[in-house]
């Protein structure tokens, strides 16, 4: 393997408690990073202090506000100004040993690869590993699959892992939940210093970074051979009336915000149908049972001329087909 420089960037909101199984498995990989960086959103003294003891090599960024996944990742990529490729985390991720190593062997191979993401399994590796005994291993994500209607979920997600997902492949995206990024593409993605969209705060923030990552012509890539527990807190299939209200928000503001800066006119004929269906039916679930969210929709207008002229930069420098992007959509 070729010298190659990483950064590991944990964004953390109040997950003390996984913290430290989180950077132990850090610590354990057979490649270790050059940089971890943990950026605690609106860090509280008594819990990160001894977190920061107990781990003097990692550097803490400690916000007073909650910049959101998007904000968190963007102050990583700039605290990270060696050149390092970026790895993100959730704090409920524990990698296993040679993730991160099979991500860059991975990245390696493939030079025109922007992002890169493993097999990611959910629940705990030490209490799956004792419990289950000869039960499939269930899967959280291996990538993200996006629909006609622009629906987007996480592939395989509560599926038994019974081989099904072990051979390498092209992906539309990759789950931020753990992700090693080229700092080639970030640099190239940039918009306005973002290379996350803030706009976005949380949530399908990793699509929007992937679609215009695919629009500029780079590749995302799924390689199952890195793998990783992921300790889920909301499951697809829960009661949605557990989901938070603010998820909730972001989540639906955003499925707008995905379509207003990337689509292109001749896939948004093509799949007018199920695109409208499937707003239909949001829109009457958001008037029937959660009309609190019609503020997601509303406040589309404050964030509808930023993401108008994001569009703009975007389609000016769109490298690849409509073809190309369309194959995607299934």
């Amino acid at each position: 393997m070729t010298d190659h420089r990483v950064a590991v960037g944990i964004i953390n909101y109040g997950d003390y408690r996984h913290l430290p199984a989180c950077l132990d498995s850090v610590k354990r990989q057979t490649l270790p990073p050059d940089r971890i960086i943990l950026l605690d959103n609106q860090s509280r003294t008594d819990e990160i202090g001894p977190i920061a003891r107990a781990y003097p090599e990692v550097q803490i960024l400690g916000m007073q506000d909650n910049l959101g996944y998007s904000g968190g990742a963007n102050r990583i990529i700039r605290e990270a100004n060696g050149g390092e490729d970026i790895v993100l985390l959730n704090p409920d991720v524990v990698l296993d040993q040679r993730h991160l190593e099979e991500l860059i062997l991975a990245m390696q191979s493939n030079p025109g690869a922007g992002a890169v993401g493993g097999k990611l399994l959910l629940g705990d590796s030490q209490v799956d590993g004792r419990l289950c005994g000869d039960a499939p291993r269930i899967l959280d994500t291996t990538g993200h699959l996006i629909f006609r209607s622009r629906r987007v979920i996480d592939r395989a997600h509560g599926e038994p892992d019974v081989g099904q997902h072990d051979a390498p492949e092209e992906i539309f995206s990759v789950c931020g939940a753990a992700v090693l990024y080229s700092r080639s593409m970030l640099e190239d993605i940039r918009i306005d210093g973002e290379c996350f969209d803030e706009d976005f705060f949380a949530y399908k923030e990793d699509v929007d970074i992937c679609w215009r990552a695919q629009l500029l012509g780079w590749t995302a890539l799924y390689h199952p051979a890195a793998t990783a527990h992921h300790l889920r807190g909301w499951k697809r299939g829960d009661n949605r009336r557990r989901v938070s209200r603010l998820r909730k928000y972001h989540s639906f503001k955003n499925y707008f915000l995905l379509m207003i800066k990337n689509e292109l006119p001749v896939l948004l004929r093509r799949d007018v149908l199920p695109i409208l269906r499937l707003g239909m039916c949001a829109m009457a679930y958001v008037t029937l049972a959660e009309p609190a969210l019609w503020r997601s929709v509303l406040d589309l207008r404050r964030y509808w001329p930023r993401a108008r002229r994001k569009r703009g930069i975007i389609m000016a420098r769109r490298r690849v087909s409509a073809d190309r992007i369309g194959r995607w959509f299934v």
